[in-house]
């Protein structure tokens, strides 16, 4: 499995391509002008789905995060959810989006 990169500057995406040269999913992000990425879609086309792609778009999207010394403001709900199962990866989460997350909670807890 290798992995190619789209990027113009102003979005982006990565895509995983299989030993067979096969295009077979995609992550996608656009560059705040915060300098931060918003990831904002995943996809694994349909005859691959059984061969759990999405866990290797994600970490290639962290693995960038790193190398560019950034952080993700997960849009994507299934970037959402891989980030809520790994909260040993909450550095690399916005803080602006971290902000927003403490709001809402704390004004449920006070409308309870």
């Amino acid at each position: 499995m290798n992995f190619k990169q789209y990027d113009d500057g102003k979005e982006g995406r990565f895509f995983v391509i299989l030993d067979n040269e096969m295009e077979a999913g995609w992550i996608q992000y656009k560059w705040l002008d915060n300098g931060n990425l918003l990831a904002n879609g995943t996809r694994v086309y349909e005859e691959f789905k059984d061969q759990k792609l999405g866990i290797p778009l994600f970490n290639r999207l962290v693995e960038f995060a790193e190398e560019r010394k950034t952080k993700i403001y997960p849009l994507c709900p299934f970037v959402l959810k891989t980030f809520a199962r790994h909260p040993e990866l909450k550095h690399l989460l916005a803080d602006d989006y971290l902000q927003e997350q403490e709001t809402t909670t704390n004004s449920k807890i006070r409308l309870v």
